[in-house]
């Protein structure tokens, strides 16, 4: 019998009050004096007002070269004053520094003349370094205690003395856009070319209504490239650095990775012949070959044709890093299990004993409201039921390839509809109708080979070929006549990578077909399997098409099954579920528009009928709102700032609140504060809700309105976890309460795509299996739960915090077409899928699609 785990231990350190972290730091300011010079230089770039420095590649810069330096200023802001840039634990030379300043000035778009005058603007005497002696625990330091905490654990942990038991492994620091990073070095598994680190990510967190700093730690492996491999034409390679002398003249030598990016080019021959091939990062490139350490860099094409040889070198190694698609086959598993992430854990703690404590572990919140979710709906949907969501007609096209894929997908409709349908080969373009009496299903298959075609994109930009496919969709099916969902057999991603990407034609069938008033989705072809397959497995044809189908029902708004019913003593009534979420695109390559539009969906208490709403977009069922949201949004460079944001949102929890008696609104953090500021943790009040600039509304003034705010693993937000007994460790699911009151954790089990995932296998150490020592296994499956934090931050009069948490963590399992659980509550996850009708980047067929479960 499996260990019931009660308490849940996370990746968490609190600092000691009475071991306080008492250091002297070293301070470089950004020049103020600089900064009207530089935007000049940036607007003669431009065109038109320039707010900030682009001081990004300088960043990176300095990332790459001076990797002592923590950089606290991502951009420089408007205005003369001299702002906080670089901290160190040692004041760098700052000729060294206004070197690699001049480099980039030099390296801009620029005249020689713009360039010369912004240059005798600056001088290296501008800079200066200052001691300043800071107390990493005393609260006025918080906001730089959140960038000098990460950096001072980091240097702690690769002390040259310091060596983790856990098969001997020794870090060195390196860049982290947030917080701080060491990682393992010499790489282990070199000799059997699976060469990986493990890396350790430090960051300083707070919780919700608490000044508390916190550390967040993760532990994963970073892989190496062992041979050549493929490069990707959309997107660079990190490279990481470690030279035994300085790049730059006048630094000293660090224990430290520095980090530069190649990326696969087009390169002109000397014959006037055209090939692609690996360069350094333009805008890095440009300021290394400015300041004169370009040609100490390792030749990219070298380090991609033999990266091993780089990985292997006790001076100046270089380590390319391996992601998914650049081999045929992967060396090491991402990840690594509790095997080794406890005794990682374990050894950090020690080492930062007595200045940080780990956090206790969590305990179990024992509440259930929702009882039985979870897993794929597999009843029936009712004909009256379905004639109430989409009126007397619903009309299915099956743009299938072959009569294999069209009979996987009617048997799927089968189900659905409790119905018997025809055999795929006696269905054709005029099609049938099956009369269920409260509504008709008329069934039809279309070829369309020149709908699902790749784009034409030959003497076209992509954007007008998109354009040419949607209006040949319009022509060819015309305006549907009734709700009508369209399912699209068409090559997955894999088959559009590199500079196939642009022929895929998914976003532009999703929007001719949106034009004609059709949902769609899309599903891979039939696969023949590449071994025969096992009599127990299940078809994973079948599997596609299942979820293929049932994601249309999900589109039409269709719940087979209500939500049950609130269980005993929990809530007193079933409360209606609404959701806002932010959709996001910034400008691109084929579209050129920047988008940010809020959406609402609304569920009533059984969760059988679902609304949705955006800007100008009013209150309607969700497939007729997808259509309208689609038209109204897709071509439109709309950009909703946070008064718009925050207007719209006091406007559907009025109308929710007007609606039903009792409501629960779900938001989530990284989504909506960065346009609804009082979601923030230092903002956000307890029982309030907070609307612009004037005093927050006590939630007690929103008729029976409830408020969770979600906040997930992204950005490092969370911790990680693992459950925790006397003598074990596992993977458990549950509600836990963390740090402060009010805050929980929620996680999920194992999911069964991951069955083949074991918690005790090490990628580090020999094992033991059967009585019997097993070798590492740098390939095994790795799963490790989310946690997912839960703010029940809005609850009216003799509420139970605990009950709204825990109604918000079990409606992770109430999505009724996904097999595992959602990252977010149901609500929150129907909200973000509305993106799939706005972004391209979005559109996927559902067997590649990521983050549907965890």
């Amino acid at each position: 019998m499996a260990p019931r785990y009660d308490n849940l231990a996370v990746t968490v350190l609190r600092l000691d009050p009475a071991a306080p972290i008492e250091r002297t730091y070293h301070l470089l300011r950004f020049p103020g004096r600089w900064k009207e010079p530089l935007r000049r230089l940036a607007q003669a770039q431009r065109g038109g007002e320039v707010a900030s420095i682009p001081i990004a590649s300088l960043n990176d810069a300095i990332t790459a070269l001076v990797p002592d330096c923590v950089v606290t200023l991502p951009y420089a802001g408007r205005g003369d004053d001299d702002q906080d840039w670089l901290l160190a634990y040692r004041a760098v030379n700052p000729a060294a520094i206004f070197n690699l300043v001049a480099a980039w000035v030099r390296a801009q778009k620029g005249t020689p003349e713009q360039i010369s005058l912004a240059l005798s603007q600056l001088h290296a005497s501008h800079l200066t370094w200052s001691p300043v002696q800071l107390n990493l625990t005393a609260p006025e330091e918080r906001q730089r205690a959140m960038r000098l905490l990460p950096m001072e654990i980091a240097a702690t942990l690769s002390r040259p003395d310091a060596t983790c038991p856990h098969n001997e492994l020794r870090f060195l620091r390196c860049p982290s856009p947030d917080g701080a990073e060491v990682m393992s070095w010499p790489p282990e598994r070199i000799e059997d070319q699976t060469p990986f680190s493990v890396k350790i990510g430090i960051s300083a967190q707070t919780l919700p209504t608490s000044d508390e700093l916190l550390v967040y730690l993760s532990y994963g492996v970073r892989r190496w490239m062992p041979v050549r491999g493929k490069l990707a034409f959309d997107h660079g390679h990190s490279v990481y650095l470690a030279p035994t002398v300085p790049y730059l003249a006048g630094l000293e030598n660090s224990r430290h990775f520095g980090t530069a990016r190649i990326k696969r080019v087009r390169v002109t021959e000397k014959d006037g012949t055209s090939s692609y091939g690996p360069r350094w990062d333009d805008a890095l490139a440009r300021v290394l070959k400015e300041v004169g350490c370009l040609d100490r860099l390792p030749d990219p094409q070298q380090l991609v044709d033999k990266p091993l040889d780089y990985l292997q070198r006790h001076g100046d190694a270089a380590a390319l890093v391996y992601s998914t698609g650049m081999l045929s086959a992967e060396k090491v598993s991402a990840g690594l299990s509790v095997a080794d992430r406890q005794p990682l854990m374990d050894w950090v703690t020690n080492e930062l004993s007595p200045h940080l404590r780990p956090a206790a572990p969590l305990p179990r919140e024992k509440c259930t409201v929702y009882k039985g979710l979870g897993g794929i709906s597999e009843s029936r949907v009712s004909a009256t039921y379905l004639g109430e969501i989409v009126g007397p007609r619903l009309d299915i096209e099956l743009l299938t390839d072959t009569d294999r894929a069209t009979q996987y997908a009617l048997d799927r409709i089968t189900t659905r509809l409790g119905v018997p349908l025809p055999r795929a080969e006696q269905l054709d373009e005029v099609g049938v109708e099956i009369d269920l009496s409260a509504v008709t299903v008329g069934i039809r298959r279309l070829a369309a080979p020149t709908i699902r075609a790749d784009l034409d994109r030959v003497g076209h930009r992509t954007q007008a070929a998109v354009e040419a496919r949607i209006e040949h969709i319009v022509d060819t099916l015309g305006q549907a006549a009734n709700p009508t969902i369209a399912l699209v057999e068409i090559a997955g991603l894999d088959a559009y990578e590199g500079r196939r990407r642009g022929d895929d034609p998914k976003f532009a069938i999703r929007h001719g077909l949106l034009r004609t008033g059709r949902l769609s989705q899309f599903v891979t072809p039939v696969a023949e399997p590449k071994r025969p397959p096992r009599k127990e497995s299940s078809d994973p044809n079948r599997e596609r098409f299942v979820a293929a189908v049932d994601d249309l029902f999900r589109q039409l708004g269709v719940r087979p099954e209500p939500l049950p019913d609130p269980a005993r003593d929990t809530l007193l009534r079933q409360p209606a579920l609404l959701a806002i979420w932010m959709i996001r695109q910034n400008k691109g390559r084929v579209w050129g528009l920047a988008r940010q539009v809020p959406v609402a969906v609304l569920l009533d208490p059984t969760g059988q009928h679902v609304q949705v709403r955006a800007p100008k977009v009013h209150w309607q069922p969700l497939h007729t709102g997808l259509l309208e949201i689609g038209r109204r949004y897709v071509n439109v460079d709309l950009k909703c700032g946070p008064d718009d944001v925050i207007r719209f949102a006091k406007d559907v929890i009025d109308e929710a609140t007007t609606a039903f008696p009792d409501t629960l609104l779900l938001t989530h953090a990284q989504n909506l504060r960065g346009v609804w500021n009082t979601l923030t943790n230092g903002r956000i009040q307890l029982d309030s809700l907070g609307f612009g600039a004037g005093e927050p509304q006590p939630i007690s003034k929103l008729s029976g309105l409830r408020h969770v705010r979600v906040r997930t693993a992204e950005g490092g937000e969370t911790p990680e976890c693992y459950g925790v007994t006397d003598d074990d460790t596992g993977q458990p699911k549950g509600l836990w309460r963390f740090l402060m009151p009010r805050v929980y954790g929620s996680t999920t089990g194992k999911p069964s795509t991951h069955s083949g995932a074991l918690k005790g296998v090490s990628k580090l150490i020999p094992g033991e299996h059967n009585g019997k020592l097993t070798a590492p296994k740098p390939k095994a499956q790795v799963w490790n739960p989310q946690f997912v934090e839960l703010l029940v931050a809005g609850i009216q009069d003799g509420d139970q915090p605990e009950h709204w948490a825990a109604l918000a963590h079990e409606l992770r399992d109430a999505a009724p077409y996904v097999r595992g659980t959602t990252v977010l509550p149901w609500p929150l996850h129907l909200a973000e899928q509305i993106e799939e009708y706005l972004l391209p980047t979005k559109i996927a067929d559902l067997d590649s699609q990521e983050g549907l479960g965890e």
